[in-house]
């Protein structure tokens, strides 16, 4: 309540109108207990401003500590990362192929130096003599498979005696044949014999070789090869011959196997006449071989 008789009385007062306010009034409690408005507060002054150019100057020092004192930070935001070019590969150099000359190849020794041809077995020979009288008809290769088709089942439809004529022709071409080849191997000079096996060998076929035996009288044969021979020419040997490759092996081997069967079941009887012709050919060649230079010094 007085304080609100206070603020009434105060301003009714004609000096608060014109901002000239008595000390006796101002401390007056009951004027101190009131508050503060803007009329009765005191005017705080400030100290003077210095001038222009030292405020500047300090301002400018100022901010020149700042930047000094707190560096500017780093940016974190990393940058995406831009994707990286694939290398090209690099382009593989050609190789450089090596030109490797090949030895000329020996020359082809002629025919007519070289050694005879060994005959041709029954069925070529069979097959050799039907294409001849059918040479019209042989007009391609076609036409050359379906003759020797047709050969195969007629030589198997042959009976042994059919054939017979063609294993005779066969018996007479081999003895020509070793006479031949025999004659050769006694004239032929060892430099075409090098030049042959030399053409052989870049083709890869096999060495020929000069045969053991070259003089006229050669060792006579066993009484069980004498069998053997015989029983080839048999009819029970060209059976075997016939039934070709087997579970038991090759044609060669069962004749061999069924002859030494036989030879060791024959008597003593049986095996007369080739162990005779073997001794009486032994003798023969024992008495007519030529003498060595051994046993001429040493008689």
């Amino acid at each position: 309540m007085f304080s609100i008789l206070t603020r009434r009385l105060v301003s009714g007062l004609p000096a608060l109108h014109t901002h000239a306010v008595s000390s006796s009034i101002l401390a007056l409690p009951a004027f101190a207990a009131t508050r503060r408005t803007f009329f009765t507060t005191r005017r705080i002054q400030l100290p003077v401003a210095a001038s222009k150019s030292a405020s500047t100057v300090g301002a400018k020092k100022t901010t020149k500590k700042a930047a000094v004192k707190k560096p500017v930070a780093k940016k974190t935001a990393t940058k995406k990362a831009a994707p990286k070019k694939a290398k090209a590969k690099p382009r593989p150099q050609a190789k450089v192929k090596k030109i490797v000359e090949k030895p000329a190849l020996p020359k082809r020794v002629p025919k007519s130096e070289q050694p005879p041809s060994r005959p041709p077995n029954a069925y070529i020979l069979f097959f050799t003599k039907l294409a001849q009288n059918n040479k019209e008809n042989l007009k391609s290769i076609e036409d050359t498979q379906a003759a020797s088709k047709q050969a195969a089942a007629t030589w198997k439809g042959f009976t042994l005696a059919e054939k017979q004529p063609y294993y005779d022709e066969v018996e007479v071409l081999k003895k020509q044949y070793d006479e031949k080849l025999h004659e050769y191997w006694k004239n032929a000079p060892p430099q075409i014999v090098r030049k042959i096996n030399a053409r052989r060998a870049s083709d890869g076929k096999k060495k020929i070789h000069r045969p053991r035996q070259e003089s006229d009288h050669p060792r006579p044969m066993v009484p069980f090869f004498r069998f053997a021979q015989d029983f080839r020419q048999s009819p029970d040997g060209r059976a075997i011959k016939d039934a070709g490759v087997t579970s038991t092996g090759q044609p060669a081997v069962n004749i061999a196997r069924e002859a030494g069967t036989r030879w060791r079941t024959m008597s003593d009887s049986e095996k007369a006449p080739y162990v005779n012709a073997y001794q009486t050919a032994y003798a023969d060649w024992v008495a007519n071989r030529p003498k060595t230079t051994s046993a001429s010094a040493s008689s």
